[in-house]
């Protein structure tokens, strides 16, 4: 199936869904404490699969960047964004796109 370009997935998908539950809440810790914040962190925490996870992202990123500004919130959710990278089907990972200038 890969030559059709799906690439394989991680036959042990576990520890790696550990690894991105726990960036995802280090880039929330430190941050003021606010319910917006508490109920995010719960629903990362609480998650019940990868695909939970990859649509969390965009809360992450409107709580992150009203806290800390668009372009910091970008940058902490660009890494946690790769580490999808195996884990979820092509079609659904964030595609690349060219900054407008």
């Amino acid at each position: 199936m890969s030559l059709f370009g799906e690439p394989v997935r991680d036959p042990h998908p576990e520890s790696r869904i550990k690894d991105i539950r726990q960036a995802m809440l280090d880039s929330l810790s430190g941050l003021s404490e606010s319910h917006q914040l508490a109920r995010v962190w719960a629903r990362v925490l609480y998650a019940p699969d990868i695909q939970a996870l990859w649509y969390l992202r965009s809360d992450m990123m409107t709580l992150l960047a009203g806290l800390l500004g668009e372009s910091v919130a970008h940058a902490r959710l660009a890494v946690i964004t790769l580490m999808f990278t195996g884990l979820l089907p092509a079609a659904q990972m964030a595609r690349p796109r060219r900054l407008r200038t």
